[in-house]
């Protein structure tokens, strides 16, 4: 893999990460804004994403059995995916007594991903390790809450809680990943500018070295 190809997939992978945490913001949005009908439309989201995406396993299976024999399994894997979405279409409240752990279990996920963030941090001796560990405590807690639920009944106040959570959560690693971004393009430009003055240093040794050479002759 060359130097180009390491920087289409690093880009590639900033810009699945930044989709991801506008998913989460905008799932944050959704859960504060309609704390009550949440968990069933997503459920009803997800349903409709499983049933779509099982059709387009049976299509590529439709358009590639007569390439491969027995080297595809997309016709299983797209009626799993089928039958899984549509029955969650169906009966959305078989899912929704587990949105709530799965949503716990987001907050807690990106706790241990902006701890990760502080340590890698500290290896630089950047400033932003500490931001980063202060955050992973505050969401650590968050899903601390989320899973122990201590609002009891009010079930809307637990869902606005998450929404919250989970909308700083998502604004958090955006700007961490413009942080990240920023830190790298600085770097970027120090290294250009060191190798730069390197080779003006170099260049002036030359010059130096062949002007001496030129007056021992003389």
């Amino acid at each position: 893999m060359n130097i180009e190809d390491i920087k289409k997939k690093a880009k590639r992978i900033s810009r699945e990460f930044v989709l991801i945490n506008v998913g989460i913001v905008l799932l944050g949005i959704l859960l504060v804004v309609y704390p009550a009908q949440s968990k069933e439309i997503i459920c009803r989201a997800l349903g409709a994403v499983l049933s779509v995406w099982g059709v387009f396993k049976i299509i590529d299976y439709i358009k590639l059995r007569h390439n491969e024999i027995f080297g595809s399994f997309a016709l299983v894997q797209g009626c799993a995916l089928l039958g899984f979405g549509v029955y969650i279409l169906i009966q959305p409240n078989v899912l929704a007594a587990f949105i709530t752990a799965a949503l716990s279990i987001i907050l807690f996920i990106g706790a241990v991903l902006k701890l990760q963030y502080a340590l890698e941090f500290s290896k630089y001796d950047s400033k932003g390790r500490w931001f980063q560990a202060a955050a992973a405590i505050v969401m650590i807690i968050a899903s601390v809450i989320s899973f122990v639920n201590p609002f009891g009944e009010a079930s809307n106040i637990l869902m606005m809680f998450i929404g919250i959570s989970l909308i700083i959560d998502g604004v958090w690693d955006l700007l961490t990943i413009a942080y990240i971004s920023k830190t790298f393009k600085e770097a970027k430009e120090e290294f250009k500018k060191a190798g730069k003055k390197a080779r003006t240093k170099k260049s002036t040794e030359y010059i130096d070295a062949e002007a001496v050479d030129v007056d021992d002759n003389n």
